[in-house]
């Protein structure tokens, strides 16, 4: 080791602008795939009373905080890592190392799942709506192998490696293909979003039908749904917030995470300004493209039949597949450059989790390693491409390996991973907040954030905001009959405080090996970590 630390530099370099920060963000955060769920599972009648923009309103409040909390911190402290550098130096190494693990742990369980998309919502959706508008069989059978699980678990490795390949050449190439795919997809979710705004609910059953009928044989399909739902279909019931607020798991799956590019701080150039301008700015952003894209989406189809939608199992209406908005969409149009424009940017945004995931866990591999608590090899930086082999090579394989589990064992085909995030990691990140304006004064006095509101630094006001928000979020999954997580369904409880738990014994484990040898892994903590 040199000096407290496994060297003097990370061997990472500042490749990404402002624009590449504020594109990554919202990438992670994933608009399209926002909207895919909150049309799969909340008007499902799961909710009865919930109103989609109030819970996508008052989400955008609640992780706003955190979001700048991130943000600020990011500003303080412009390492790679996240909140293993933040909550280790604000509050102690233990709960930074224990917060990033619980975090890098489902980063690896998330890898898998958006590489599953690409071939489960993306793909397959392209070429039924191909072979629908080209009247071709052939196509939608193609179709329907990717929405298998072989198919999926299948495309997704190909997906995992070759973004795996693209971050051995580096950063900067992976910032180029992001922005580029990010301006295709960006400009067929406004395409799809003008289709759906020029139908009525009238139109759009005629031609939902009309599509469904090339898988179902039914000239009424829609009518088929509502006869095997019988009583229990979808009505409008009168508002109600509490519905509403439990409802917000499904646009937190996507809004909560707009702090995606504190886990490459130390490689993002005026970090200050980019990270305080690209981690509330994404958020906003997207939050108002959710709502556009759900208005639209309604006032095309409405929200009795949306519901009724999501409430069918569609093998009940001899369909093995439920349309997401996007597709509903492709339905509308028998224009085939529309339908390309439509499924090829949904396909676009189906996977978008997937190459960030990997950074995040490979920085925070870096930075563990870096403090001593993983072997030095991890923190082995190539001097030509300035990326860590051996941490992208292990994120990739057990990204592999959650992905082969997810897509074939329907229990962890949950959104529970994001309950352990909350609790696990932004609890405790929320907390380092409130303490790192008193636990590291000099620090915090001579970052770019030491403002203060009546004497109260202003860290802190949104450590504690943060924390309610949190917790607010938190028991929107325990109640939610459809996260996958709650007291009558444990199981994902267990999975979730498992992970927790393991982070200590991995700290304390790491702890003696090193003190064995003479090394007392907490002196690197005194200080942030080197560039």
């Amino acid at each position: 080791m040199s000096g407290n630390f496994a060297r003097k530099a990370t061997g990472l370099v500042r490749q990404a602008g402002a624009k590449d920060v504020f594109v990554y963000n919202v990438n992670f955060i994933n608009i399209a795939i926002g909207v895919a769920f909150m049309f799969l599972f909340m008007p499902n009648g799961s909710y009865p009373g919930e109103n989609i923009y109030i819970a996508t309103i008052l989400c955008t409040l609640f992780v706003l905080p955190t979001s700048l909390v991130y943000a600020m911190f990011a500003s303080a402290m412009p390492r790679s890592g996240g909140e293993y550098v933040y909550v280790s130096r604000a509050m102690s190494p233990l709960f930074g190392f224990v917060a990033s693990w619980n975090y890098t742990i489902w980063c690896f369980f998330y890898i898998g799942v958006p590489a599953a998309f690409l071939g489960k919502y993306g793909i397959s959706a392209l070429f039924r709506e191909l072979g629908v508008n080209l009247g071709s069989p052939a196509m939608t059978t193609y179709g329907d192998w990717f929405n298998t699980p072989f198919g999926t678990a299948m495309t997704g490795t190909i997906l995992i490696v070759a973004f795996a390949a693209v971050f051995i050449f580096g950063v900067s190439l992976y910032m180029k293909i992001q922005n580029f795919t990010f301006v295709l997809a960006s400009i067929g979710l406004a395409f799809t979003a003008a289709v759906l705004w020029h139908h009525s609910p009238a139109e759009a059953l005629t031609h939902f039908n009309a599509y469904a009928d090339k898988f179902t044989g039914t000239k009424d399909t829609y009518g088929a749904i509502v006869s095997n739902l019988g009583t229990g279909a979808v009505t409008v019931a009168p508002f109600s917030l509490q519905q509403t607020m439990i409802s917000m798991t499904w646009p937190f799956t996507v809004l909560g995470f707009s702090i995606a590019s504190a886990y490459i701080g130390g490689e993002i150039k005026g970090a200050n300004r980019s990270q305080l301008i690209g981690m509330p700015g994404s958020l906003l952003y997207s939050a108002i493209w959710l709502l556009i894209v759900s208005f639209v989406t309604i006032h095309a189809f409405g929200y009795v039949f949306l519901g009724n939608l999501g409430a069918v199992s569609p093998s009940a209406v001899k369909l093995a597949f439920t349309p997401t908005f996007s597709e509903l969409a492709a339905a509308l149009t028998t224009h085939l450059w529309l339908v390309l424009v439509i499924g090829v940017s949904f396909a676009l945004w189906t996977y978008a989790w997937l190459p960030i995931y990997i950074l995040t866990a490979t920085r925070n591999l870096l930075a563990w390693a870096l403090d001593g608590l993983l072997p030095a090899k991890i923190s082995e930086v190539d001097e030509r491409t300035h990326s860590p082999l051996y941490a992208i090579l292990f994120s990739a394989l057990l990204g592999i390996m959650f992905l082969w589990i997810y897509a074939y064992d329907a229990a962890f085909a949950t959104i529970s991973g994001f309950f352990g995030q909350v609790c696990g990691t932004f609890v405790l990140t929320s907390i380092a907040a409130i303490m790192f304006p008193y636990t590291q004064k000099d620090m915090f006095e001579g970052s770019p954030v030491a403002w203060r509101v009546a004497g109260i630094p202003l860290l802190s006001i949104l450590g504690v905001l943060s924390l309610v928000g949190m917790l607010v979020i938190a028991w929107a999954f325990l109640n939610d009959p459809q996260s996958g997580i709650s007291f009558k369904q444990p199981f994902m409880i267990y999975v979730n405080l498992a992970v927790f738990l393991s982070g200590f014994i991995f700290f304390y484990g790491a702890k003696f090996i090193q003190a064995r040898k003479g090394i007392d892994i907490g002196l690197a903590f005194a200080e942030i970590p080197p560039e």
